[in-house]
């Protein structure tokens, strides 16, 4: 299909980039959905006069991402596994909750009534959650923050984090997480866990991760000229941030990074970057002698990009669905 891409060789954002980021947008605006064809990377590269190595590094980042897949012989698709939502999603549900009310009220049911069913609905629902508990482990808190954030929304599921360290020292390490009904792990500490813990496999399920949909657009719009820093509390989760930023070609050397503990130099790093990468929940200036730095360095035009590190849509349903089954043997 024709898709609208307007590529600019004087910006300072390399081509390829440019053109991850236009097709990002025109996923998360809808214009773009899951099963629709790409140009091939020799139609794109004549389109726009550029390198078809330009496209093929485009295509290769965004099938990483989860964004497109290659069928041999038949092309190249926006993958139905995608996490980016489309815009509009609020307006489809209010949607459906107003095609649900007009139907019901044509059953001649009072509003009461059917605010009545609804929250009986939903009551039902969560009291089925009532005494499932899950860990999550990984190798850095500030993950473990994210994944319990994203698993809130089963309101009766408790949730308890371990850091990886812990459990792989401690010889107690399978009575500690025997008692949960679920234990999730990242893909990359699935294999150690599961070594650790070899009785509980039944228990245990692995889940992919990446940056949110917000990230990798922000991350796509940056150009190599810009100083990059991280600002964080682990050098797990520094190792994480990093990896993505080298993955996406906007750094080859080293990345200056600023831990926690040491937030008394932070006006001074702030002058050496103009874009800082924090974790979910973490404010540059939340201690008061900074506030004045953090305003110095965004009134010059400084970016913070909050390195949301989510577990993919598609783990999540997955997540789900183990849940649906332990609730429902």
């Amino acid at each position: 299909m024709d898709i609208e891409i307007k590529l600019r060789k004087d910006s300072p954002v390399p081509v390829y980039r440019q053109i991850v980021q236009q097709i990002t947008s025109l996923i998360q605006l809808g214009q773009l959905k899951p099963g629709d064809k790409l140009p091939t990377e020799r139609e794109l590269a004549s389109r726009f006069n550029i390198a078809r190595g330009t496209v093929k590094k485009a295509y290769e980042l965004m099938t990483k991402e989860g964004l497109i897949e290659t069928t041999q012989g038949r092309g190249t698709f926006i993958s139905s596994r995608q996490d980016i939502i489309p815009a509009g999603r609020k307006e489809k549900a209010i949607k459906l909750i107003d095609d649900l009310l007009d139907e019901l009220k044509g059953m001649n049911f009072s509003y009461q009534e059917i605010k009545t069913f609804i929250d009986l609905a939903i009551i039902k629902r969560e009291e089925r959650l009532e005494n499932l508990n899950v860990a999550i482990v990984d190798c850095n808190p500030e993950s473990l923050s994210i994944f319990e954030r994203q698993l809130t929304f089963l309101k009766h599921v408790r949730v308890v984090k371990f850091l990886l360290d812990e459990i792989v020292a401690d010889p107690e390490d399978e009575n500690r997480l025997k008692p949960f009904d679920l234990i999730l792990t990242t893909s990359t500490h699935y294999s150690e866990l599961l070594g650790k813990v070899p009785n509980l496999r039944e228990k245990l399920i692995q889940v992919a991760v990446s940056p949110s949909q917000e990230v990798i657009i922000e991350m796509a719009s940056l150009s190599p000229l810009q100083r990059l820093g991280v600002v964080c509390e682990s050098p797990n989760f520094l190792a994480r941030v990093v990896a993505r930023i080298k993955e996406m070609g906007l750094t080859a050397g080293s990345i200056p990074h600023l831990f926690l503990k040491e937030e008394n130099q932070l006006p001074k790093f702030l002058t050496k970057v103009d874009v800082v990468f924090i974790p979910p929940g973490y404010h540059l200036h939340r201690k008061r002698e900074n506030l004045a730095a953090v305003q110095e360095f965004t009134q010059r035009g400084g970016k913070i990009i909050v390195f949301d590190y989510q577990i993919e849509r598609g783990s999540l349903l997955y997540v789900e669905e183990k849940i649906r089954q332990l609730l429902n043997p």
